[in-house]
C-alpha cells in the first residue's frame, strides 16, 4: 500500500534498559500515537539525557556577551536615529513568536506537562511555524541593523543568537 509510509518509533519494554524498535504506521496525526507508546518514548528519552555544558557552548556564550557589549545593544536599539524602525518591530514580532513557540515546548511541555518528546506531545505545525517565523525575524533584524553596523550586523547578530540558543540549551527541563 503505497500511501502508507513506515517510521521508527522508539519504545521501551518491560525492562528500562531493554530498548528496542518497532515500526509503526505513519498516521498523518502526531497525536494519533497511544499514550503508553509516549510514555515509553518519554522513558527512553529521560534516559539519554545529558548535560549539554562544554567547550562550544561556552565559547558561543562568551562571543554572544562580547558583541552585545560591544556592539553597544541596548543603546542602538533605544536610540540610535540610523535604526529602521518598522524592520525592527516587525523583527522583533517574528521572532517574539518564534520564543513563544519554544518557551511553550520547553517549560510548557517539558516542566508543566512533563514530556521529553516534543513532537509527539505538539501540534504538528508548531515547529515549521516556530522556524519560519525565526527565520523572516532574522532576515527583518539583519534589514533593521544593517545601516548602522553594514557588513558587521551579520556576524554580530549571529553571535548573539547563537549565545542565546546555548544558553538555552542549558535549560534542565
Amino acid at each position: 500500500k503505497q500511501w502508507y509510509q513506515r517510521r521508527v518509533a522508539i519504545t521501551a519494554g518491560i525492562d528500562e534498559s531493554d530498548v528496542r524498535r518497532r515500526i509503526i504506521s505513519d498516521d498523518p496525526d502526531i497525536n494519533a500515537i497511544p499514550d503508553h507508546e509516549r510514555e515509553a518514548i518519554d522513558r527512553y528519552l529521560e534516559q539519554q539525557n545529558k548535560t549539554n555544558l562544554n567547550a562550544s557552548t561556552i565559547v558561543w556564550m562568551i562571543l554572544g556577551i562580547m558583541a552585545f557589549t560591544f556592539s553597544d545593544f541596548p543603546t542602538v536599539v533605544a536610540s540610535d536615529p540610523r535604526v529602521n524602525g518598522p524592520y525592527l518591530r516587525a523583527g522583533g514580532l517574528f521572532v517574539g513568536v518564534n520564543i513563544i513557540i519554544g518557551i511553550y515546548f520547553v517549560l510548557y511541555l517539558s516542566y508543566v506537562r512533563g514530556y521529553k518528546d516534543w513532537s509527539a506531545h505538539a501540534h504538528p505545525a508548531a515547529i515549521p511555524i516556530a522556524t519560519l517565523c525565526g527565520c523572516i525575524g532574522i532576515v527583518l533584524l539583519n534589514i533593521a541593523f544593517w545601516p548602522v553596523w553594514g557588513m558587521f550586523t551579520l556576524p554580530i547578530l549571529f553571535c548573539m543568537g547563537m549565545g542565546m540558543f546555548m544558553l538555552a540549551s542549558l535549560s534542565p527541563f
